[in-house]
This record gives structure tokens, sequence and C-alpha cells, in this order.
């Protein structure tokens, strides 16, 4: 009789756990050393000491979902540890402010830590070349600025990495999708390797290429940059090539000035919109 009642309890878990909606098996991602975790502060930070100080945390979530092996490891939305390291104040005879921020910890899907390492002026820049140049051309002022306080405001975006691989479980619920080629009507990318090498005589606009499904693309301008409407800055410069079955591939650029006047330290994104599509771009150069 004791098996029998075994039996039945085994039965009636394999049931509820078939049954009950949204339960599936979980599915471990490796998250390796390195991989990358957007950062966006939620408060105003600045070099006045009065303001903040070395050691006290701040405000801000992971900005964009940390996607590995096609699985969200990391939601955006979700609450970032991060600290204020070195800070110095802006002082007389043009001593310029600083300030940095490290990114300490975020919460995986599964509830478990993931360690980061790096933040605003730890993390290595990428692109240092091209980072330099576009400062130099759109006239952003870098985290050092002479004789004045450093300010990151609110919304300003960075980058870190996780520190520690992890394993990290995450629901498998849902049938897996097999995408082969385009996955939405409009993508923009950046055309990183044409800038490779440019100096500042050199940039004036930023290369970009863009896959739309259809046969045709024109109009193509930027609407919005760091979530905020702008005047529209005309695409220029429009040149087809061979392209997917069923889409138009056209290289681009926009220009580098007009663009720039909108941005603001750390990583910029803006918004390109092809008639009623549009795509985010993240411009994978910090300020």
């Amino acid at each position: 009789m004791a098996a029998s009642k075994n039996q039945l309890a085994k039965a009636l878990a394999l049931a509820l756990a078939i049954l009950v909606p949204g339960t599936g098996f979980a599915e471990t991602v490796n998250v390796r050393f390195g991989t990358r975790v957007f950062i966006q502060l939620d408060q105003r930070v600045t070099s006045k000491k009065k303001h903040n100080r070395p050691g006290s945390f701040v405000f801000a979530h992971v900005w964009r979902d940390v996607v590995v092996n096609g699985k969200t490891v990391v939601e955006a939305g979700t609450p970032a540890m991060v600290q204020i390291g070195e800070i110095k104040g802006a002082k007389v005879a043009g001593i310029k402010g600083f300030v940095e921020l490290k990114a300490l910890q975020v919460l995986a899907v599964d509830g478990q830590d993931l360690m980061l390492t790096g933040g605003y002026d730890q993390s290595g820049k990428s692109l240092m070349a091209l980072s330099i140049a576009l400062a130099a051309v759109i006239l952003v002022p870098l985290i050092f600025i002479k004789g004045k306080q450093a300010k990151l405001e609110t919304g300003t975006v960075f980058d870190a990495m996780v520190s520690q691989p992890a394993e990290v479980q995450v629901e498998d619920s849902t049938p897996v999708k097999i995408s082969i080629g385009h996955t939405q009507p409009l993508t923009v990318e950046v055309r990183y390797k044409e800038l490779e090498g440019n100096t500042k005589k050199d940039l004036k606009a930023l290369p970009l290429q863009l896959t739309l499904e259809g046969d045709v693309i024109d109009n193509a301008r930027v609407v919005s940059v760091n979530a905020n409407p702008i005047a529209p800055i005309p695409l220029t410069g429009f040149a087809g090539r061979p392209c997917e079955e069923g889409c138009v591939c056209v290289d681009a650029e926009v220009n580098i000035k007009a663009l720039g006047k909108h941005f603001s330290k750390g990583y910029n994104r803006f918004v390109v919109q092809v008639g009623e599509f549009t795509d985010e771009v993240l411009l994978d150069v910090e300020l």
C-alpha cells in the first residue's frame, strides 16, 4: 500500500508539473567572464563632495537585456549596485573635477548575484582613438573638465562586465524559435571598420548600414537621441548593395556634428526612422 501511495504521489506531481501554466524545464546558461552589461544612471552624479562622496552608492539599473546564447540572463530594468570610487572636486587655477563610478553587482534572472567590474572611467573604452576623435569633432566635454565640476546626468549609459563566470538558470517554457536572416522590418548598424584610423579632420560622417524588408529605402532620418526627440537629421549618401532575399540593404551616413550636438557623456544611442519603421542604434564608443 505504501508503495502505491508513493507512486500516486509521483504521478500527481508529474501531472501538476505538466498542467501548471508557465512551468518549464530549467536551462543552464554559462555566463562568461567579460559579458557586457550596460547600466543607466537613475540619478545625477557630480564631483561636488557635498553632493556625492567616495564609497556612497548611486541609483542605477540595467539599461538593456543581457542576452547569452539567445537567453536573457539579466533583464532590463533590474537595479544595479553602483558605487562612487575616486572623486575630486574642481579647484582654483583650472584644476579639473573628477568622478569615478564602479559597477559591483546585479541580479540574474534566477536571483543569484552576478559580480561586475568596470564602470564609468573604469572600463576599457572601445575604439579609443575613435572616442578621442569623436569628442574633438562634436565638442562633447569628457569626464575631465578643466576648472569645472565633472557631472554625469540622469540617463547616462556606461558599460561594465561580468567579473566571475556563473551558471544562470533560465526558464525554458516556450518552444525554441529558430530565426534565419533578417528578424525585424528595419535594422541599422554602424560600420565601425570604416572608422578605424580616422582623425578629427577625416571624421565628418558616421557610416551606417540599413537593412529593410521590401525593395526601397528613402527618407531615412535620425529622429531622437538618448530617448529625446530632435529635429530630424536626414541620412545621406545612399548606396545600395547585394542583400538577403526579400530585403534591401543600403549604406548611408549621418553628419557627425549635427548628431553630436545632442550627445552626452557615456554611451549614446539614436533612433533611425524609415517610413513607419524605426530602430535604435547604440554608438559603441564611450565619450
